[in-house]
């Protein structure tokens, strides 16, 4: 007989897995065993089993339950009872694995000790093989929980024994993957990142063990306040040793020099090129801007400037493309010092979160630092001045289509407007990037006078004609002249009245030069709704595959129509270009081409959105997804660079078609951005979705967005708006007699009601969302429902009905194995358990959650909500040191996330905590924040703790700092 309880419970006679009875049954077994072989009490398997909440009749359920288990077990295995307890079987009657990890374990101890190493490494790596899984998984009680959480940290202990053997004897490289997963599940235990650290430098990777042991001081130093412990310290010293002179010299920090490659046939602008160069050279931080039409050759001119200057800034030099004149918007400055910031040498954890930190931070590095920075392509003065420099030593070098005159104001920019080319300068442009002779004599050849004429004296137009025309065998100029003028007159060489004319007549002569494949590539690109494509958005827009599509993206990159401005992304170097690429499509491609390219974009977007939305477990689905073409899987991370293209597509076929694509991305995204607090991106996406659902005449899609925004505008604390749809949403599932639509559309009701205090209406409608869900198959929708009618209870004064509601959806949720409602609702479980007063089982649960939480990515609320809500158990215990630390760190997740919501629940629960602590200023200020949170999202629940916390306020004199 034996019995396994390392993961699943099990009970093997030989092969044979003999049927337990009912999960309380099983429970009490899993009682019996871990206390085996000594006896248990009756007291002891009631407290694993029911917890606090044992009924009265407990004792009279243990013994119906052992009675259950004589009956399934064999009657060689005797369920005796004496006044010391229940005993299961005789001393070696049954083999357990549990005591067989337990042998294993402590022979592994002995043999170590003895300094037999290999062979206490062979013995502990076999107690390690016999864990299946988490303690008695599947068997659910708060007794077997904890013994769960107990039992987790001695396998780890096993584990980091074991690596530390396995490195004493020099096979510690084996166990590299091993240790990086567990350090990512258990990121602040310190003896996995000493082994790490060992491992790696044992391996020869000084310098990746230094960089571990870098980050995680940094974690606990930031984070804690705590220095690493004494094994880290020791592995730190190892790795020093084995990798570092004595005297180590100081790291320089990295200087970057990111300037793209200038032109190399530049020609003209010997003026501008002075006055700039000259102003760049002055100190006392110059600013430059370069002014101009698209076209006329600013980003060019800069860039050219910008290597000739590049030695008088040893520190390095920085350059961005703002996207100031994209119609899919411009760079976001914040995202831009981030990217700035970590190329001068800054940790990617330590760049701060919010934008006006990462503004200081930048000015703050570059203080003692020579540096250029180029922003090309800017959208106005605002969009450059928070990427400023203050530091003297520093210079700027922007350029724009509009007149940057507020930074002349201001800044004391200098403002150089460019003009079109020269006739002279033009002819020598396009002589030069032909590749041909320079004239000799003063006489123009009346060909280059006659293309540079129809160019408008456009350098971005005479390059695009000198690339189409270059990779043709034999042109002729005056060829390239006729064809020129045959593809229609360009609209003069004055920008500001008919520039796409002139551009696009010019590019007509490039698009001619492309073979077919090419041409169909560049029409059919120029439908992308998003910023850029990689090669398989471009082979799915084609309809081929990915080596088939590359040789038409090499063409069109080497004529200058696309532009590989990352590894692997191509997009329009000019938004010129795509203009034109679109209306080619729309003049040589029909209709039905081109829907049927939308389409399969579309299924792949889809095929993204699935990869960017399945980390958590997907919730909402509206309509039917796309089928997406068949292409190679799709990392996570590729599926976030996709992130702007799916939003620019959701929009896109909200107005175009296919309607279908439109709301069934904006439902995919739905979770994606309430995740990472995206609620303009939610609004804007629902509110397209819906468009398209109307517009497609699909009311099941319409009712479905209209949810959607009902939670959009319930986040962002639009309660009109949120009204609004959800009537709309209960109006369409009545009409058309949807029972899960009904459900959602009373469930959304009912959180509204409970976010504006209606507690008894938010009751009503929860009830009966609760009902019409239970009759279908929905379960994870049941248990949200459940979440958000146990809250209600909690805020009516009926914390036994909300533990009861909780624990259904806590089952729920772990039958669907979804983490983040799982984690959701044992953090809300902590305040049952206080409010019932049980305040070390509420600190069990809000250690799980935060446990739960860090161990899986993308769930920060609560992860932040646990940790304010443990800081105010903590200070009630009177743990100051404790109790300041929890709560701050938890404002700093919800603050980081951007989680109004938990935002306004931190503040408050920092405000019991200073309240307890005796430090009534800081118990107001936190109220007071959450109190101006609350009342812009109406947040009732806040609001009213916040005043509460504020009228128990007694101002007194805090000595606690």
């Amino acid at each position: 007989m034996r019995f396994e309880v390392m993961g699943s419970l099990r009970a093997l006679v030989g092969n044979r897995s003999l049927p337990l009875g009912p999960p309380r049954q099983r429970a009490v077994l899993v009682a019996l065993l871990l206390g085996g072989p000594r006896p248990v009490p009756a007291d002891r398997i009631i407290a694993m089993v029911w917890g606090d909440d044992a009924p009265a009749h407990a004792l009279n359920l243990v013994q119906k339950y052992v009675s259950g288990l004589r009956r399934c077990l064999p009657a060689s295995l005797p369920l005796t009872h004496s006044e010391a307890g229940y005993v299961l079987g005789m001393p070696g009657g049954f083999a357990c694995d549990l005591l067989e990890f337990e042998e294993l374990f402590a022979a592994s101890r002995a043999l170590s000790e003895s300094g037999r190493p290999a062979d206490a490494a062979e013995t502990l790596a076999r107690a390690t093989a016999l864990v299946r899984g988490p303690l008695a998984e599947g068997t659910e009680s708060r007794g077997i929980e904890l013994e769960r959480v107990r039992f987790q940290e001695r396998r780890l202990s096993a584990q980091e024994e074991l690596y530390a053997l396995e490195v004493s004897l020099g096979q510690g490289e084996r166990h590299l993957p091993e240790l990086v997963r567990l350090i990512n599940e258990h990121p602040l235990r310190e003896r996995l990142h000493a082994l790490l650290m060992r491992t790696l430098a044992d391996s020869g990777r000084q310098v990746e063990a230094l960089n571990a042991y870098a980050l995680i001081r940094d974690r606990l130093v930031e984070e804690y306040g705590v220095e690493p412990g004494a094994e880290l310290r020791d592995a730190h010293q190892f790795v020093l040793n084995a990798a570092l002179p004595t005297e180590q010299p100081p790291e320089e920090p990295p200087t970057p020099h990111q300037l793209p490659n200038a032109v190399r046939d530049f020609t003209g602008r010997t003026a501008e090129i002075a006055r700039i160069t000259d102003r760049l050279r002055s100190g006392r931080m110059p600013v430059v801007c370069v002014e101009g039409t698209a076209g006329i050759g600013k980003t060019a001119l800069a860039v050219h400037c910008a290597h000739q200057v590049a030695d008088d800034f040893p520190d390095g030099q920085l350059f961005i493309d703002l996207r100031g004149f994209d119609r899919l918007g411009a760079a976001d400055p914040s995202e831009i010092l981030g990217s700035f910031l970590r190329a001068m040498g800054v940790a990617a954890q330590h760049v701060p979160t919010d934008a006006l930190e990462r503004g200081t931070l930048f000015r703050s590095v570059l203080a003692t630092r020579r540096m250029l920075i180029v922003l090309d392509n800017a959208a106005d003065a605002h969009h450059v001045r928070h990427l400023l420099p203050g530091a003297p030593g520093c210079a700027v070098l922007v350029t724009s289509r509009r007149a940057l005159v507020s930074l002349a104001v201001h800044e004391d920019a200098q403002r150089i407007v460019l003009p079109v080319l020269s006739p002279d300068e033009s002819a020598e442009l396009l002589r030069s990037a032909l590749g041909g002779p320079r004239p000799t004599g003063k006489k123009p050849d009346p060909a280059v006078a006659e293309i540079s004429r129809l160019c408008g004296h456009l350098p971005l137009a005479l390059r695009v004609v000198a690339a189409g025309s270059a990779v043709t065998p034999h042109f002729d100029l005056r060829s390239v002249a006729r064809e020129l003028a045959a593809a229609g007159p360009l609209a003069g060489a004055s920008v500001a009245d008919d520039e796409r004319a002139s551009v696009a007549a010019s590019l007509d002569l490039s698009y001619q030069r492309l073979d077919d494949r090419g041409r169909r590539a560049l029409r059919l690109i120029g439908l992308l709704p998003g910023p850029d494509l990689t090669h398989a958005a471009a082979a799915t827009l084609t309809g081929t595959d990915e080596a088939a599509v590359r040789p038409a993206l090499n063409a069109l990159t080497a004529a200058n129509l696309l532009v590989q401005h990352a590894p692997g992304r191509f997009r329009f170097p000019h938004d010129l270009l795509r203009e034109y690429a679109w209306n080619r499509a729309g003049d040589e491609e029909p209709a039905t081409s081109r829907q049927d390219a939308l389409n399969r974009l579309m299924g792949w977007y889809t095929q993204v959105a699935t990869v960017l939305d399945g980390r958590v477990g997907r919730i909402h689905v509206v309509g039917q997804e796309s089928r997406a073409t068949e292409h190679a899987p799709i990392s996570a991370e590729d599926a976030e660079a996709e992130l702007r293209n799916l939003t620019a597509a959701v929009e896109h076929t909200a107005e175009h078609g296919p309607y279908a694509a439109a709301w069934t991305l904006a439902g995919m995204l739905r979770e994606t951005c309430k995740r990472r607090s995206r609620v303009p991106e939610w609004l804007a996406v629902a509110r397209a979705g819906l468009r398209a659902a109307q517009r497609g005449a699909n009311p099941r899609a319409e009712t479905e967005l209209s949810l959607s925004l009902v939670d959009a505008s319930l986040t962002a604390g639009l309660l009109d708006a949120a009204e609004q749809h959800v009537q709309r949403a209960l109006q369409l599932s009545e009409l058309h007699d949807w029972p899960d639509l009904l459900a959602a559309s009373r469930e959304q009701l009912g959180r509204a009601r409970w976010t504006t205090g209606a507690l008894d209406e938010a009751r009503r409608h929860l009830t009966e969302s609760i009902r019409l869900y239970s009759a279908g198959p929905d379960h994870l929708r049941t248990a949200l429902a459940y979440g958000a009618l146990a809250r209600v209870e909690l805020d009516s004064g009926a914390p036994d009905a909300a533990h009861r509601l909780y624990f259904r959806c806590l089952r729920l949720s772990r039958s669907q194995s979804n983490r983040g409602v799982e984690a959701m609702t044992l953090v809300e479980l902590g305040l049952v358990h206080e409010a019932l007063g049980h305040p070390h089982t509420a600190a069990l649960s809000l250690e799980a959650g935060l446990a739960l939480s860090r161990d899986n990515r993308g769930l920060q609320r609560p992860e932040a909500l646990s940790q304010s809500y443990l800081g105010a158990l903590k200070a009630k215990a009177g743990d100051h040191e404790a109790a300041r630390s929890l709560c701050l760190a938890g404002i700093k997740v919800a603050e980081e996330l951007g989680d109004l919501w938990a935002q306004a629940e931190c503040r408050n629960a920092a405000g019991r905590a200073m309240s307890a602590l005796g430090c009534p200023h800081g118990a107001a200020e936190h109220h007071r924040e959450a109190l101006r949170i609350a009342r812009g999202l109406h947040f009732h629940r806040a609001e009213q703790h916040a005043l509460a916390g504020l009228r128990t306020t007694v101002f007194e004199p805090c000595l606690l700092g």
